[in-house]
Protein backbone atom coordinates (compact mmCIF):
# COMPACT_ATOMS: atom_id res chain seq x y z
CA UNK A 1 0.00 0.00 0.00
CA UNK A 2 1.28 3.00 -0.89
CA UNK A 3 0.16 6.64 0.93
CA UNK A 4 1.78 9.07 -1.23
CA UNK A 5 2.52 12.43 1.16
CA UNK A 6 0.80 15.50 0.22
CA UNK A 7 -0.60 13.38 -2.70
CA UNK A 8 -1.03 16.17 -6.08
CA UNK A 9 0.32 18.98 -3.82
CA UNK A 10 4.03 19.69 -3.63
CA UNK A 11 5.27 21.96 -0.78
CA UNK A 12 8.36 24.10 -1.31
CA UNK A 13 11.62 21.91 -0.66
CA UNK A 14 13.39 24.53 1.15
CA UNK A 15 12.47 24.40 5.23
CA UNK A 16 9.79 27.03 6.12
CA UNK A 17 12.54 28.85 8.65
CA UNK A 18 14.82 29.28 6.17
CA UNK A 19 15.64 33.28 5.75
CA UNK A 20 15.71 33.27 2.12
CA UNK A 21 12.38 31.24 1.92
CA UNK A 22 10.10 33.04 -0.23
CA UNK A 23 6.66 33.58 2.17
CA UNK A 24 2.95 31.57 0.68
CA UNK A 25 1.44 33.96 -2.14
CA UNK A 26 -1.65 33.85 0.64
CA UNK A 27 0.39 36.16 2.76
CA UNK A 28 -0.14 38.77 0.35
CA UNK A 29 -4.56 37.96 0.88
CA UNK A 30 -5.22 40.27 4.05
CA UNK A 31 -7.92 38.87 4.87
CA UNK A 32 -6.84 35.18 4.67
CA UNK A 33 -4.23 35.80 6.77
CA UNK A 34 -6.63 38.20 9.42
CA UNK A 35 -8.66 34.99 9.64
CA UNK A 36 -5.35 32.18 10.40
CA UNK A 37 -3.72 35.10 12.60
CA UNK A 38 -7.25 35.22 14.31
CA UNK A 39 -7.70 31.45 15.09
CA UNK A 40 -4.01 31.33 16.11
CA UNK A 41 -4.92 34.08 18.35
CA UNK A 42 -8.27 32.36 19.78
CA UNK A 43 -6.72 29.41 20.00
CA UNK A 44 -5.66 30.11 23.49
CA UNK A 45 -9.62 30.59 24.63
CA UNK A 46 -10.73 26.87 24.69
CA UNK A 47 -10.80 25.79 28.12
CA UNK A 48 -12.89 22.40 27.73
CA UNK A 49 -13.68 19.81 24.73
CA UNK A 50 -16.51 21.55 24.50
CA UNK A 51 -15.15 25.43 24.02
CA UNK A 52 -12.12 23.26 21.34
CA UNK A 53 -15.12 22.13 19.31
CA UNK A 54 -16.62 25.04 19.39
CA UNK A 55 -13.37 27.14 18.19
CA UNK A 56 -12.58 24.26 16.17
CA UNK A 57 -15.70 24.74 14.09
CA UNK A 58 -16.12 29.04 14.25
CA UNK A 59 -12.15 30.24 13.65
CA UNK A 60 -10.24 26.68 12.05
CA UNK A 61 -13.54 25.42 9.46
CA UNK A 62 -13.42 28.48 7.40
CA UNK A 63 -9.68 27.84 6.72
CA UNK A 64 -9.71 24.63 6.36
CA UNK A 65 -12.86 22.63 5.72
CA UNK A 66 -13.70 19.45 6.88
CA UNK A 67 -16.57 17.37 8.14
CA UNK A 68 -14.40 14.91 10.50
CA UNK A 69 -11.68 15.67 13.02
CA UNK A 70 -9.71 13.50 14.73
CA UNK A 71 -7.34 14.52 17.86
CA UNK A 72 -4.72 11.54 18.91
CA UNK A 73 -2.61 12.03 21.97
CA UNK A 74 -1.78 10.91 25.23
CA UNK A 75 -4.38 11.10 27.90
CA UNK A 76 -4.26 13.80 30.93
CA UNK A 77 -3.46 10.97 33.15
CA UNK A 78 -1.76 8.19 31.52
CA UNK A 79 0.76 7.94 28.94
CA UNK A 80 -1.71 6.10 26.43
CA UNK A 81 -2.87 7.28 23.74
CA UNK A 82 -6.89 8.40 23.05
CA UNK A 83 -8.33 9.15 19.69
CA UNK A 84 -11.36 11.79 19.87
CA UNK A 85 -14.07 12.32 16.94
CA UNK A 86 -15.45 15.52 16.52
CA UNK A 87 -18.24 16.03 13.55
CA UNK A 88 -20.99 17.76 12.87
CA UNK A 89 -22.90 15.31 10.24
CA UNK A 90 -23.49 11.61 11.67
CA UNK A 91 -20.55 8.78 11.64
CA UNK A 92 -20.73 5.50 10.76
CA UNK A 93 -20.06 2.92 14.26
CA UNK A 94 -17.99 1.27 11.85
CA UNK A 95 -16.08 4.30 11.04
CA UNK A 96 -16.47 5.47 14.38
CA UNK A 97 -14.65 1.71 15.80
CA UNK A 98 -11.82 1.82 13.16
CA UNK A 99 -10.67 5.56 14.08
CA UNK A 100 -11.14 4.67 17.87
CA UNK A 101 -9.44 1.53 17.43
CA UNK A 102 -5.46 0.91 19.46
CA UNK A 103 -4.80 -2.01 17.19
CA UNK A 104 -5.94 -0.97 13.50
CA UNK A 105 -3.96 -0.20 10.93
CA UNK A 106 -4.75 3.16 9.94
CA UNK A 107 -3.18 4.87 12.70
CA UNK A 108 0.08 2.90 11.82
CA UNK A 109 -0.18 3.58 8.78
CA UNK A 110 -0.56 7.44 9.09
CA UNK A 111 2.11 7.93 11.93
CA UNK A 112 4.91 5.54 9.60
CA UNK A 113 4.13 8.23 6.88
CA UNK A 114 4.14 12.08 8.74
CA UNK A 115 6.89 10.52 10.98
CA UNK A 116 10.24 11.02 8.42
CA UNK A 117 9.68 14.39 6.85
CA UNK A 118 6.86 15.96 9.65
CA UNK A 119 4.95 17.95 7.19
CA UNK A 120 1.11 17.38 6.11
CA UNK A 121 -0.04 13.98 4.34
CA UNK A 122 -2.37 13.86 1.87
CA UNK A 123 -4.36 10.88 1.34
CA UNK A 124 -6.74 10.44 -1.75
CA UNK A 125 -9.53 8.08 -0.87
CA UNK A 126 -10.76 7.73 -4.59
CA UNK A 127 -7.28 6.48 -5.49
CA UNK A 128 -6.38 4.58 -2.29
CA UNK A 129 -9.96 3.26 -1.53
CA UNK A 130 -9.57 -0.17 -3.07
CA UNK A 131 -7.13 -0.79 0.28
CA UNK A 132 -9.07 -2.13 3.14
CA UNK A 133 -7.35 0.67 5.62
CA UNK A 134 -9.24 3.14 4.16
CA UNK A 135 -12.69 1.50 2.44
CA UNK A 136 -14.52 2.42 5.35
CA UNK A 137 -13.51 6.19 5.23
CA UNK A 138 -14.82 6.11 1.49
CA UNK A 139 -17.75 4.66 2.30
CA UNK A 140 -18.75 7.16 4.96
CA UNK A 141 -18.32 9.75 1.90
CA UNK A 142 -15.31 11.30 2.59
CA UNK A 143 -12.52 11.88 -0.02
CA UNK A 144 -9.17 13.30 1.67
CA UNK A 145 -7.37 13.15 4.52
CA UNK A 146 -5.37 15.52 5.61
CA UNK A 147 -2.90 14.39 8.49
CA UNK A 148 -0.13 16.51 10.64
CA UNK A 149 1.42 16.52 13.73
CA UNK A 150 3.25 17.58 16.24
CA UNK A 151 6.71 15.86 17.03
CA UNK A 152 7.51 14.59 20.41
CA UNK A 153 10.90 13.39 22.52
CA UNK A 154 10.33 10.27 21.40
CA UNK A 155 9.81 7.49 18.32
CA UNK A 156 6.27 8.98 18.32
CA UNK A 157 4.84 12.17 17.96
CA UNK A 158 3.49 14.08 20.79
CA UNK A 159 0.11 14.53 18.72
CA UNK A 160 -1.81 13.86 15.41
CA UNK A 161 -4.80 15.60 13.98
CA UNK A 162 -6.52 14.32 11.17
CA UNK A 163 -9.23 16.07 8.92
CA UNK A 164 -11.74 14.00 6.57
CA UNK A 165 -13.10 15.95 3.74
CA UNK A 166 -13.33 16.80 0.24
CA UNK A 167 -10.17 17.80 -0.29
CA UNK A 168 -8.44 21.01 -0.07
CA UNK A 169 -5.71 23.42 -1.68
CA UNK A 170 -2.08 23.76 -1.29
CA UNK A 171 -2.84 27.31 0.30
CA UNK A 172 -5.41 25.44 2.83
CA UNK A 173 -2.74 22.82 3.77
CA UNK A 174 -0.22 25.51 4.24
CA UNK A 175 -2.78 27.27 6.76
CA UNK A 176 -3.10 23.45 8.50
CA UNK A 177 0.65 23.07 9.31
CA UNK A 178 0.55 26.72 10.78
CA UNK A 179 -2.53 25.94 12.71
CA UNK A 180 -1.62 22.41 14.01
CA UNK A 181 0.66 23.32 16.50
CA UNK A 182 -1.78 26.43 18.52
CA UNK A 183 -4.77 23.15 17.79
CA UNK A 184 -2.61 21.11 19.89
CA UNK A 185 -1.87 23.21 22.81
CA UNK A 186 -5.52 23.68 22.43
CA UNK A 187 -6.48 20.52 23.02
CA UNK A 188 -3.73 19.07 25.39
CA UNK A 189 -5.02 21.75 28.00
CA UNK A 190 -8.46 21.93 27.11
CA UNK A 191 -9.00 17.76 27.44
CA UNK A 192 -6.77 18.00 30.56
CA UNK A 193 -9.06 20.01 32.56
CA UNK A 194 -12.74 18.57 34.13
CA UNK A 195 -15.89 20.14 34.60
CA UNK A 196 -15.48 24.31 35.37
CA UNK A 197 -17.32 25.60 38.22
CA UNK A 198 -19.41 27.39 35.71
CA UNK A 199 -20.95 25.83 32.82
CA UNK A 200 -22.85 26.84 29.52
CA UNK A 201 -26.46 27.31 29.81
CA UNK A 202 -28.31 23.90 28.67
CA UNK A 203 -29.43 23.94 25.56
CA UNK A 204 -32.61 22.86 26.82
CA UNK A 205 -33.25 25.90 28.67
CA UNK A 206 -32.02 28.28 25.53
CA UNK A 207 -34.30 26.38 22.78
CA UNK A 208 -37.61 25.24 22.28
CA UNK A 209 -38.52 20.85 21.77
CA UNK A 210 -39.10 22.60 17.94
CA UNK A 211 -35.46 23.89 17.44
CA UNK A 212 -34.32 21.05 18.72
CA UNK A 213 -35.26 18.92 16.04
CA UNK A 214 -34.34 22.10 13.75
CA UNK A 215 -30.88 21.72 15.18
CA UNK A 216 -31.03 18.05 14.99
CA UNK A 217 -31.57 18.42 11.23
CA UNK A 218 -29.16 20.72 10.75
CA UNK A 219 -26.87 18.23 11.89
CA UNK A 220 -27.69 15.77 9.65
CA UNK A 221 -26.90 18.10 6.48
CA UNK A 222 -30.56 18.46 5.84
CA UNK A 223 -31.40 21.73 3.50
CA UNK A 224 -34.25 24.26 4.95
CA UNK A 225 -36.20 21.78 2.54
CA UNK A 226 -35.10 18.70 3.67
CA UNK A 227 -36.16 19.85 7.16
CA UNK A 228 -39.27 21.13 6.49
CA UNK A 229 -40.55 17.57 4.48
CA UNK A 230 -39.27 16.08 7.03
CA UNK A 231 -40.87 17.81 9.60
CA UNK A 232 -44.40 18.28 7.84
CA UNK A 233 -43.37 22.30 8.59
CA UNK A 234 -43.53 25.32 5.37
CA UNK A 235 -39.84 26.11 4.82
CA UNK A 236 -40.62 29.88 5.86
CA UNK A 237 -41.16 28.26 9.45
CA UNK A 238 -38.09 26.46 9.23
CA UNK A 239 -36.24 29.57 7.77
CA UNK A 240 -37.68 31.69 11.12
CA UNK A 241 -36.46 29.08 13.38
CA UNK A 242 -32.72 28.77 12.10
CA UNK A 243 -32.95 32.38 12.48
CA UNK A 244 -33.99 32.20 16.11
CA UNK A 245 -31.37 29.76 16.76
CA UNK A 246 -28.54 31.49 15.70
CA UNK A 247 -29.65 34.38 17.93
CA UNK A 248 -29.93 32.19 21.15
CA UNK A 249 -26.83 30.56 20.80
CA UNK A 250 -24.81 33.28 19.28
CA UNK A 251 -23.48 31.45 16.19
CA UNK A 252 -22.95 33.45 13.04
CA UNK A 253 -23.38 30.48 10.81
CA UNK A 254 -25.37 26.65 10.80
CA UNK A 255 -22.46 24.91 11.08
CA UNK A 256 -20.93 26.96 14.15
CA UNK A 257 -24.89 26.88 15.57
CA UNK A 258 -24.68 22.89 15.72
CA UNK A 259 -21.17 22.87 17.33
CA UNK A 260 -22.48 25.30 20.17
CA UNK A 261 -25.95 23.37 20.51
CA UNK A 262 -23.57 20.16 20.56
CA UNK A 263 -21.26 21.54 23.07
CA UNK A 264 -24.00 22.68 25.39
CA UNK A 265 -26.27 19.72 25.83
CA UNK A 266 -23.03 17.49 26.31
CA UNK A 267 -22.05 19.70 28.86
CA UNK A 268 -25.90 19.31 30.73
CA UNK A 269 -25.82 15.56 29.84
CA UNK A 270 -22.62 15.55 31.83
CA UNK A 271 -23.66 16.87 34.72
CA UNK A 272 -26.31 13.78 35.04
CA UNK A 273 -23.51 11.17 35.24
CA UNK A 274 -21.41 11.41 31.78
CA UNK A 275 -17.51 11.69 32.46
CA UNK A 276 -16.01 15.37 32.91
CA UNK A 277 -13.51 14.74 29.92
CA UNK A 278 -16.01 13.70 27.57
CA UNK A 279 -16.18 15.88 24.50
CA UNK A 280 -19.03 16.92 22.28
CA UNK A 281 -19.64 14.28 19.64
CA UNK A 282 -16.48 12.63 20.50
CA UNK A 283 -15.21 9.07 21.58
CA UNK A 284 -12.24 7.89 23.00
CA UNK A 285 -10.17 4.66 23.13
CA UNK A 286 -6.54 3.63 23.43
CA UNK A 287 -4.57 4.39 20.41
CA UNK A 288 -0.87 3.90 20.24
Amino acid sequence: MSLNPMSSLTLPEHAPDRADAMPPDWLADRVQTERLMDALWSARQPGTPGQFFVWSQSRMQPLVPHQLLVCVSEGAASARWSAQLFHLRPVPPALVSQLESAEHGLWLQLTRRWMPGRRAVVVDLVSEGSSGVFQVLLDAGFRSLLLHGVPGSGERPDGLYLLAGDGWSLDQVQWWECLVPAMHAAWRRSSAVGRGPLAPQRMLDLVTPREQQIVEGLRAGLSNEGIAIQLGISMFTVKNHVRKILRKLGASNRAQAVAIAMARRDLSERDCGRGAADPPSASAAGAR
